[in-house]
């Protein structure tokens, strides 16, 4: 489907300052034809008048030899050839008036057409300024601004109401991810401790069942909370500016982090396939280890029994990539989205038997927005999903963009 024509501002202004040149002109044109017609007008001749050849009129000389080219014989009539002579030549005058005015209108529009281009280019400038910084806006650029100078007009108190709004959204995300660390790292005191009475009581001599029971409950929940504390602090520490980049390779990473997992999917009878290759990028460490793992952990969670799970490192033009595919229940295409907010839990039964929070996929988006990557998600029709997550290859830039995410 081709895209509807749509004017720039630009082009809109260039063509009003144009159109308003080229009105005033033909004014201005027309009223100097109008008092230039009148001024060329011959005077008065009437009966009274002093106008006309001299009394005095010498008839045998008013002759020609020849005969050709007869002379008038009377004042009357030579008064009438030079009415005549005068308003063939106004008329021929005011012709090439109206001829040479035409062609110089023309070329100054044409002129003025060029100059009105140029001139709203550089009034838009600041705009283009603010549209660019407006268009590179994501949670990791808070930090920027647009400190636009010049003119204390319009343009400029726009882009100061932009940058104290900057200031506040900053403020407002820094305070929600100090919150979200410091009680994460509270969290984890409780937890530990918690943790430990109940190895106390399954590990003493005289526990009764019912304390093991219980002891067990505890120790079942207390892992549960662990791991959320975990997923809540990666995705605080993504969301932040506290990362320390470094190069690395996307295949050594992945190769841990199946090691790690090789034996939960073992014991869900799962098939896992390997297609590793080099591919370097620069980025954190921890933060990208957690992405892999998140991907990997998800595809062998919500699987099903006797499926299989393949992981793919590869280098794709300016990319380092990773995908996993699994097999699973049948996703609909509506709910992928969804499926990325944090908390939102998967869909199939399994997982919400293992009680699960919802991280996972949101932990991987969040990491790879902060290291400038994209994300793209796909339904299998036989089941499953396809997830995909590219990062720059070897580069990294001062402040990563906001990655883009494409839903399948």
């Amino acid at each position: 489907m081709t895209r509807r024509f749509r004017p720039t501002i630009r082009l809109r202004l260039t063509l009003t300052y144009a159109a308003l040149f080229f009105v005033a002109g033909a004014l201005l044109l027309g009223l100097m034809y109008v008092l230039l017609d009148q001024a060329l007008r011959p005077p008065d001749h009437g009966p009274g008048s002093e106008g006309g050849p001299p009394a005095a009129w010498d008839r045998e000389a008013a002759s020609d030899t020849d005969g050709r080219f007869p002379l008038p014989t009377s004042r009357d009539e030579l008064q009438r050839r030079l009415d005549a002579a005068r308003e063939e030549q106004r008329t021929e005058a005011l012709r090439q008036v109206q001829i040479q005015a035409g062609i110089a209108l023309l070329a100054t529009s044409i002129v003025a057409l060029g100059l009105g281009w140029l001139y709203a280019g550089r009034m838009l400038q600041p705009v283009r300024q603010i549209t660019t910084h407006a268009r590179q806006f994501s949670q990791t650029t808070l930090d920027q601004r647009i400190g636009l100078t010049g003119a204390n007009d319009e343009l400029k108190e726009l882009a100061d109401t932009i940058d104290a709004m900057l200031d506040r959204l900053e403020q407002a995300f820094a305070s929600q991810g100090r919150f979200a660390a410091q009680a994460s790292h509270e969290l984890r005191t409780p937890l530990a401790i918690m943790g430990a009475e109940a190895d106390v009581v399954l590990g003493a001599p005289d526990v009764t069942e019912r304390e093991r029971a219980m002891a067990s409950v505890v120790r079942a929940q207390v892992l549960r909370s662990e791991k959320l504390v975990t997923g809540l602090l990666v995705l605080a520490k993504s969301e932040s500016t506290m990362r320390e980049y470094e190069p690395l390779d996307l295949a050594d990473i992945a190769g841990d982090v199946i090691g790690e997992q090789i034996t939960a999917a073992d014991a869900a009878r799962i098939t896992v396939n390997l297609e590793l290759e080099s591919a370097p990028t620069v980025g954190d460490e921890t933060l990208l280890r957690h992405l892999i793992l998140n991907m990997v952990s998800n595809a062998i969670r919500h699987n099903i029994e006797g499926g299989f799970l393949t992981l793919e490192v590869f280098s794709a033009g300016p990319s380092a990539c990773i995908r996993v595919s699994n097999s699973g229940a049948e996703i609909p295409a509506e709910e992928l989205d969804q499926l990325f907010q944090p908390f939102r839990r998967g869909l199939d039964s399994r997982s919400r038997r293992e009680g699960g929070f919802g991280l996972g996929l949101a932990i991987i988006r969040s990491v790879t927005q902060a290291h400038g990557g994209e994300i793209s998600a796909m339904a299998r029709p036989e089941g499953g999903l396809t997830l995909t997550v590219c990062l720059p290859l070897e580069t990294r830039s001062a402040n990563p963009e906001r990655g883009v995410e494409t839903i399948q």
